[in-house]
């Protein structure tokens, strides 16, 4: 805090002791005669009463709490208001409503006016002033003096409880806050431990599945060495064979299956040779040349069939006795009357 602001403070300071000052140098509100004026326009009962009334006083008290400093000038209010709060307190009061008469200057009456009229409106002043012909040395106002004091004592230990108030508040902010974060950690450290098992029963998990992992990967292994075995056997004496597509189709061919009669008539030529192409599996096989090749073995009399057939009878012949010795077969049998077997 700087000087301007320290100034600042002390200066609201000394306002708002101005009316428990005049309190108790008017005999505790009832004599004011000897109190000097604050305010050109006023008397020092016009100010004290209506700034009382109208909220003034009780608002400079919350203006001067409101502000950031009041807790770095503790000292110096605690050194200001704990001599008038013991004089205030030290003094016997009458319980009841007093009446007072309170004086004015006539001759300045046209400064004190709206004044007047202002409090006469409020019921401050017990008197009603009709007009500015209405004037009157001496006004009335009912108090009571108990209630004043303690009013007063109530707004200053305001000020004074203030700090005090404001280091209990931050705290049971920081004692809120300390508890708060011993929740958040509770939940954490339980999440923690929920994690933790969730995470030991997963490893446990993993390290069962790594096993039957191993083990299913070493079955497989052992499946494909065998499988292997019998493959390489199955194509002794095949295999060349086999890699001919041409040939392979035309086993499909003599066995019946490029039959038109055995097909849905709604699958076109080129469906049909992408299942038989599928169905064949062996070399790469264009589907325009799988195509050719089925037109050609359904081009029943045409003069390359018949070639083809001369060329290749005897080695579908004796394909069919390797894998099925049992079946006698003559040359020139046509070979789709093994389905009729």
């Amino acid at each position: 805090m700087d000087m301007k602001e320290f100034q600042q403070f002390l200066s609201q300071l000394e306002d708002i002791l101005w009316y428990p000052r005049v309190f108790i140098q008017s005999r505790n509100g009832m004599s004011w005669d000897d109190i000097p004026a604050r305010k050109y326009f006023s008397t020092a009962w016009m100010d004290f009463f209506s700034g009382i009334n109208d909220g003034t006083f009780p608002g400079m008290v919350d203006s001067l709490i409101n502000v950031n400093t009041i807790e770095q000038n503790e000292k110096e209010i605690a050194e200001r208001l704990s001599p008038i709060l013991e004089l205030l307190e030290s003094q016997e009061l009458e319980q009841g409503t007093k009446r007072i008469g309170v004086r004015i200057d006539v001759e300045k009456f046209g400064r004190y006016g709206e004044t007047l009229k202002e409090m006469s409106a409020n019921g401050v002043i017990f008197d009603i002033i009709q007009d500015e012909e209405d004037v009157r040395e001496t006004y009335f106002i009912d108090f009571r003096q108990a209630d004043m004091r303690s009013y007063l004592i109530k707004n200053l230990k305001k000020i004074l409880d203030n700090p005090k108030n404001s280091r209990e508040r931050k705290i049971r902010e920081l004692e809120l806050r300390i508890l708060e974060m011993e929740r958040t950690n509770l939940e954490l450290s339980t999440l923690l431990s929920g994690s933790r098992a969730e995470v030991s029963e997963l490893k446990k998990k993993s390290e069962e599945d790594q096993g039957k992992l191993q083990s299913v990967k070493k079955d497989n292994s052992d499946l494909r060495d065998q499988l292997s075995k019998f493959v390489d056997n199955d194509k002794e004496g095949t295999t060349e064979l086999m890699k001919n597509n041409k040939l392979r189709m035309y086993y499909l061919y003599k066995l019946g299956f490029l039959d038109d009669a055995i097909w849905n008539e709604k699958l076109g030529y080129e469906q049909r040779v992408k299942i038989l192409c599928r169905i064949l599996e062996g070399g790469p096989l264009k589907i325009g040349t799988a195509l050719r090749y089925y037109k050609l073995f359904n081009s029943i009399g045409s003069a390359e069939l018949k070639a083809y057939e001369v060329d290749n009878e005897k080695v579908v012949l004796d394909y069919i006795k390797i894998i099925s010795p049992d079946i006698e077969i003559k040359r020139g049998e046509f070979i789709n009357s093994l389905r009729k077997r």
